[in-house]
């Protein structure tokens, strides 16, 4: 009884959380990097520019969500990015639903374990509560629901097909099940890469839980059939598209940057043993440097939207001590979520396991009891070796802690029974806790990215919204479809998604000193570069207080003007 009633009162609290942060992201007009490369390609899937949708970089599911929703509601250009949020929170409740059904199978598989052991259990209410507490932690903590990312989306599939394993392991050996499996780990790739290599490991964990392979073989098969129609003529068609195999453009590229240390953008092949780009963003202004980018790539911001066109030619290396940093920042980042957030279960959990029954060291008990836990573990040991992130890991993390606490054996005992209420209650608190910090510094972080004041070195006024730059843009003759040029940082220009034009040539922020320093006549030849590409207009951000601005446009009282071009 008491178990139901918190069931409903943590689903009622992950709802009530989930739609403040999604309202949050809404009102403050949220938006990340690879938010706009989604819409984009969602977009271009809507209108049928296959050439364009196609992109092996971004996973197509989020993409064709966001594009009929999009194309669907056609919303003005001042409540777009909201409604993003509004898919975001929609799938949130997607995720939960799928959460829901999970976490019955782990409660069932732990209870069915400890019947056929002779051992105790947690109680139904502690457990329940660990379980919600851990989705809402994870969710909205690492995941982040205002992430206009495929995690979430992602996080769903991985629960469903967790939980199927479990219907698995507890006796469920129907056809339809292992049929159900792979459709669920296919969409799964569909929406995030990573769910390809994933796959064969929930299918062999699936093997093992049936644990009689003569049974198992011919079912797994039928699984992985479905999940080979549903990946295999999309892979077929990247391929075909990109002329080599694509299950997924991105892992190289991660690694180079964030592990060899190759620039984002405009990398022109300036890091040793990093290869030589094949077409690289071309330098059209020396000093400073000024780059074009505007064929053959769609996109807002041709260079993030298709990385893999750019950086064709880009080779990874092994460095150790390139390794050992990525490695250690990778431990730094686990510390804070085990330790940080999820200290006080980390700590339940080594007593609940001193206390208890030592686990089944037989090999058939570890693959069929373990199976996910070995699919938990890979994912954070991959993450660790190139860049750790919340919402790469979020589900996994769940992942990890449900298998801990499914195979939890406590001795059946008056005072067993008491530490595991009293230390499940303090877990469930202290976690909650910790997400209502990070919710209100989140928050806080919403309202600063807007109403901050600016620094000595900054034109003064705030950084402006993105949806008054773009209409700033309108005002001054910038039609949809118009090509701009940018002083500042194009992957994070979210006000050019929103006025539906092409940043085609950059100038990168810690590059500009040159030209805001310099004499009339470099300034002149800059800007003419810039309208050489085509470009219509030059924005400029975080404009320093030291600039000449003589026939630039402010956006109202904000760091961000636009210079006109003539071309």
């Amino acid at each position: 009884m008491y178990s139901r009633w918190l069931s409903y009162l943590l689903i009622g609290l992950a709802v009530t959380l989930g739609l403040l942060y999604a309202w949050a992201a809404a009102v403050s007009h949220s938006m990340n990097a690879d938010g706009i490369s989604y819409l984009d390609m969602g977009d271009a899937y809507m209108r049928g520019d296959w050439e364009m949708a196609l992109d092996s970089v971004w996973s197509p599911l989020y993409a064709w969500v966001l594009g009929a929703v999009m194309r669907l509601v056609d919303p003005p250009m001042h409540l777009e990015f909201p409604v993003v949020h509004v898919v975001n929170f929609t799938i949130y409740l997607f995720a939960l639903l799928c959460f829901v059904y999970f976490w019955r199978q782990v409660m069932h598989y732990h209870k069915a374990r400890a019947a056929r052991e002779g051992v105790a259990v947690l109680p139904a209410w502690a457990f329940s509560g660990l379980g919600y507490t851990l989705f809402i932690a994870s969710s909205l903590v690492l995941i982040e629901i205002w992430s206009v990312t495929p995690d979430m989306l992602m996080a769903a599939f991985v629960y469903v097909a967790a939980a199927l394993v479990l219907r698995i392991r507890l006796g469920d050996h129907r056809w339809r099940t292992f049929v159900l499996l792979g459709l669920v780990l296919g969409l799964g790739y569909l929406a995030k890469a990573i769910m390809f290599p994933l796959s064969i490991l929930f299918l062999a964990a699936a093997l093992f839980a049936v644990r009689d392979l003569r049974v198992g073989k011919p079912r797994i098969l039928a699984a992985f059939f479905v999940f080979s129609l549903i990946c295999l003529p999309y892979i077929a068609v990247l391929t075909a598209t990109k002329g080599e195999f694509a299950a997924s453009g991105a892992g190289k590229f991660t690694y180079a940057k964030h592990v060899n240390g190759v620039p984002f953008a405009h990398w022109q092949g300036e890091t040793p043993g990093n290869g030589t780009p094949v077409h690289p963003s071309r330098q059209i202004f020396e000093e400073p440097p000024v780059f074009e980018f505007g064929t053959p790539i769609g996109g807002t911001y041709p260079v993030s939207y298709d990385p893999s066109y750019w950086y064709e030619g880009l080779e990874i290396y092994f460095d150790l001590e390139q390794q050992a940093e990525a490695l250690l920042a990778s431990f730094v980042y686990y510390y804070e979520v085990f330790i940080g957030l999820f200290g006080a279960l980390v700590f339940s959990l080594v007593v609940f396991y001193l206390m208890g029954r030592r686990p089944s060291w037989r090999l058939t008990d570890i693959f069929s009891d373990w199976g996910l836990l070995f699919i938990a573990l890979s994912v954070l040991a991959f993450y660790a070796i190139v860049l750790v992130a919340g919402r790469y890991i979020g589900a996994f993390i769940v992942l990890f802690f449900a298998v801990l606490l499914a195979n939890v054996s406590l001795p059946d005992t008056v005072n067993g029974r008491k530490i595991a209420a009293i230390l499940s209650g303090i877990a469930i608190v202290i976690i909650l806790g910790n997400v209502l910090v990070s919710g209100l510094s989140g928050y806080r972080d919403f309202s600063n990215d807007q109403d901050i004041s600016s620094s000595a070195a900054i034109k003064p006024g705030p950084p402006s919204w993105p949806d008054e730059v773009a209409e700033e843009l309108r005002q001054l003759g910038i039609q949809e479809g118009d090509e701009v040029g940018i002083i500042g940082y194009g992957f994070d220009s979210f006000w050019a998604r929103l006025a539906r034009v092409r940043i085609v040539a950059e100038l990168l922020s810690q590059d500009a000193d040159p030209f805001w320093l310099g004499d009339a006549a470099l300034q002149s030849d800059v800007i003419q570069a810039f309208s050489q590409t085509g470009a219509k207009a030059i924005v400029a951000e975080n404009v320093p207080v030291y600039a000449t601005l003589d026939d630039w446009h402010q956006v109202g009282n904000s760091d961000y003007f636009i210079y006109l071009l003539s071309n």
